[in-house]
């Protein structure tokens, strides 16, 4: 018997796939007889291992589990053994994204005054990360959508995580009533991200391989920094910030131009 999530399976010759539903409350009776079988062993890492979108891991933690089982608390001594150092490796890259996550994650300022945003991640890290977002966000109103695996967190004051179905992910995800001043914002927070930026990062230059690993490609398209849109503010010019405008001498209160933050000169630091 193995274990291989069905949008992988590829049967051997001679096997019968058989679906197993999912089961929380069964999840949790596993997890807690392993912590007390395994004192000493990171329980932990069984948890960040589940999140991983890797095929191979709902046999290398079935393995590692069923080792653990076996072995009890010596299993915390077996760093090395071929069922352990896979389920190390898949923990590690979890922890990964979930730090991509905090840093990568962009909310944008809705009509009803929510904050919300969409982040598509390379394993199921919104659950992982719910309470530094809350922290992060106090009694703000927010949601964050993962539309991929199919899983929002919401909160103001109190937090929560839900899964949705299919419909309610998409629904969530395209979701763009943006707030009137929230284009501004985006152009100020364009320009101050030029204005910091060091050279050399462009695509012909040495520092664009760096760049590039520690601020993935893949993660571009949600950070409002690098969309050529936030390049234009826009005609409204949000009344907290027409102060600003007037003094910089980029225009009068109500023009076009975007002008920028109080303190910001016009180029690179």
């Amino acid at each position: 018997m193995r274990l291989e999530p069905a949008r992988s399976l590829q049967p051997r010759l001679g096997e019968r796939a058989v679906a197993v539903p999912a089961d929380g409350p069964l999840a949790v009776r596993v997890l807690e007889g392993f912590r007390r079988r395994c004192p000493g062993a990171p329980s932990d890492r069984v948890a960040w291992a589940c999140a991983s979108d890797d095929p191979s891991m709902p046999e290398a933690v079935h393995r590692y589990l069923r080792l653990g089982f076996a072995q009890g608390a010596r299993l915390a001594r077996m760093r090395s053994h071929e069922l352990v150092a896979p389920v190390c490796d898949l923990a590690r890259s979890v922890s990964n994204e979930c730090e991509r996550t905090r840093q990568f994650a962009r909310f944008s300022r809705m009509a009803d005054g929510t904050l919300w945003g969409t982040f598509r991640p390379r394993a199921d890290t919104l659950p992982l990360t719910a309470g530094w977002f809350a922290a992060r966000m106090g009694g703000e109103r927010f949601c964050l959508v993962d539309p991929v695996h199919r899983v929002a967190v919401m909160g103001e004051g109190r937090w929560g995580v839900v899964r949705l179905d299919e419909e309610g992910a998409r629904a969530l995800a395209g979701r763009d009533d943006l707030a009137s001043e929230e284009r501004y914002v985006r152009a100020m927070w364009r320009r101050f991200y030029d204005a910091v930026g060091l050279p050399g990062r462009g695509r012909e230059s040495r520092g664009y391989d760096l760049r590039t690993h520690l601020m993935p490609k893949r993660l571009w398209d949600g950070l409002c920094e690098l969309d050529p849109a936030s390049l234009d503010a826009g005609d409204h010019v949000p009344e907290r910030y027409r102060d600003d405008a007037a003094e910089e001498g980029r225009g009068t209160p109500g023009r076009e131009e975007a002008p920028l933050p109080r303190g910001l000169p016009d180029g690179s630091l």
